[in-house]
């Protein structure tokens, strides 16, 4: 058996056929990825009455010429410090995130109890607990369209700052402080990251500087879901104190952890810059510094100062471009034909132009199509692994034929739709690449502009599958079977069970 398996594996391999393809890249137009680019703030104190903060309020033009896919949306529970939220409330939230979802649009979100500097009075620690008990189901029902969770609740528009609840302001961390961070991890998604707005706060809390490395990143760990946000891009004073150290109020050494960090957390924000003078002095900066710390999103109106001169001079449209992710395919070895429960050998190189990788996990496919016929092949590769500021990633999988393919010549794309069920065919959600002439914004796809023929079976199974680590044996019954990548299992000879 296993002689006439490697016979049937060398006439594959020697049969296969393929094309390569190089790509035009697309370096200037702006167009709408998910979890992405410019915000616009969506803010209410909410009671029984007004419990609403995107309903009524999501400006229909998002869905076209501002090409905005991320809301920044802030729920002030300013009448609800000392009691449990009302059902209304609760309700509204939903709402609120059904009119994103059908809007096409993600939240960066947050919760906080006061906007005044005058009024520092926020929460204690036992209702935060209680609100995020209340909010946690609501949470996971929508996790599909919050990209990300900032910490909030502590302090002044939720910042950690300005509070009376959680020691003087110098103190970043106490005891307090470490409640509602449990609290928060206990109750949000746990497929969601949750950003604080001080670097300081993830060191003092695990005892350490030291930079979230490859190997720990994505595994759903509090240390690799703990993001950061910064409210005060290219202010003074290390960006009003976040780049402060316990001796500095901008550490050079504080400024590396975050760039380090950030290649496997997000990093997003607004500027706060409110003196024109200033202004014009730190303006320049911003492609720089988004590059170096991997911004994802930034607020579009606050501070106007800033963001004013950023469309006078052009780096408006520049950081539109760059923020985040944006992908682009470069070269691509496909196969010409192929047979059912056959391997084939798939080759793409992809470069991120973008200033920061992608970070929620999602799924990549390549797919053939044939009319409104779709045939979905699974890669192994990790989206979130392919670094940004131009660095090209080389994708080399073996992927497995579909066993329900019928006979034909199918067209192949690629697809990066998004990991929800609920939202998982919206072409909305799915990830447009930056290349003239690839984009199917129907489908949600990418071309490859190749085609495979696909024709007859192969007659024994691919075991260099197996040797990849794609496929596994098993033992049922006194017979060995393949399990395929998808879960199917085979008899030796190829034939489905």
């Amino acid at each position: 058996m296993r002689k006439y398996l490697l016979i049937s594996v060398l006439w594959c391999c020697t049969a296969m056929m393929a094309s390569v393809v190089n790509y035009t890249p697309d370096n200037t137009t702006i167009f709408k990825n998910p979890e992405r680019g410019y915000t616009e703030e969506l803010s209410r104190i909410v009671s029984t009455s007004k419990p609403n903060v995107v309903k009524g309020n999501l400006d229909s033009s998002w869905g076209g010429s501002l090409q905005m896919t991320l809301a920044m949306v802030l729920y002030n529970f300013n009448n609800f410090k000392d009691k449990d939220l009302p059902s209304e409330v609760l309700a509204g939230f939903d709402e609120d995130m059904q009119v994103l979802r059908s809007s096409g649009v993600k939240c960066v979100l947050r919760f906080a109890y006061t906007e005044k500097e005058s009024d520092k009075k926020d929460a204690t620690p036992e209702w935060v607990q209680r609100h995020l008990q209340q909010l946690q189901p609501h949470l996971e029902a929508n996790a599909d369209v919050i990209y990300v969770l900032e910490a909030g609740f502590v302090g002044v528009w939720g910042e950690w700052y300005y509070t009376s609840n959680y020691g003087n302001e110098s103190q970043h961390m106490n005891a307090k402080r470490r409640q509602v961070i449990q609290y928060l991890f206990e109750n949000a998604p746990t497929n969601r990251f949750i950003l604080f707005r001080y670097p300081m706060l993830k060191t003092e809390y695990f005892g350490h500087s030291t930079p979230l490395p490859s190997d720990s990143a994505f595994t759903g760990s509090m240390r690799a879901r703990w993001g950061c946000h910064n409210d005060a891009f290219l202010n003074n004073w290390g960006n009003d104190g976040t780049y402060a150290s316990n001796s500095k109020d901008d550490d050079p050494a504080v400024r590396q952890y975050i760039a380090d960090e950030t290649l496997y957390v997000p990093n997003g924000g607004e500027t706060n810059v409110e003196s024109n003078s200033l202004a014009e002095q730190v303006y320049t900066k911003a492609p720089e510094e988004m590059s170096k710390y991997h911004w994802s999103f930034c607020g579009k109106s606050y501070a106007t100062q800033v963001t004013n001169r950023w469309k006078s001079s052009g780096i408006y449209d520049t950081l539109n471009i760059h923020m985040g992710y944006r992908y682009q395919l470069v070269r691509a070895t496909l196969p010409d034909q192929g047979k059912r429960y056959q391997q084939v050998h798939c080759q793409l190189q992809i470069k991120n132009t973008g200033y920061a990788p992608i970070y929620n996990e999602r799924p990549v496919y390549i797919v053939l199509k044939s009319g409104s016929k779709t045939y979905p092949m699974r890669m192994q590769s990790d989206p979130r692994r392919w670094l940004p500021n131009n660095v090209v990633t080389q994708v080399d999988e073996y992927l497995h034929i579909p066993a329900d393919v019928p006979d034909g010549t199918y067209d192949l794309y690629l697809y990066m739709p998004d990991a929800s069920p609920s939202i998982a065919n919206d072409p909305r959600f799915a990830v447009r690449f930056a290349n003239t002439d690839v984009w199917d914004a129907t489908t949600g796809m990418n071309r490859l502009n190749a085609t495979i023929r696909i024709e007859g079976s192969a007659e024994g199974l691919d075991e260099v599958s197996v040797c990849r680590g794609q496929w596994t044996k098993q033992l049922h019954n006194g017979h060995f079977f393949l399990i395929s990548p998808d879960g199917q299992r085979y008899t030796i000879h190829g034939q489905q069970q």
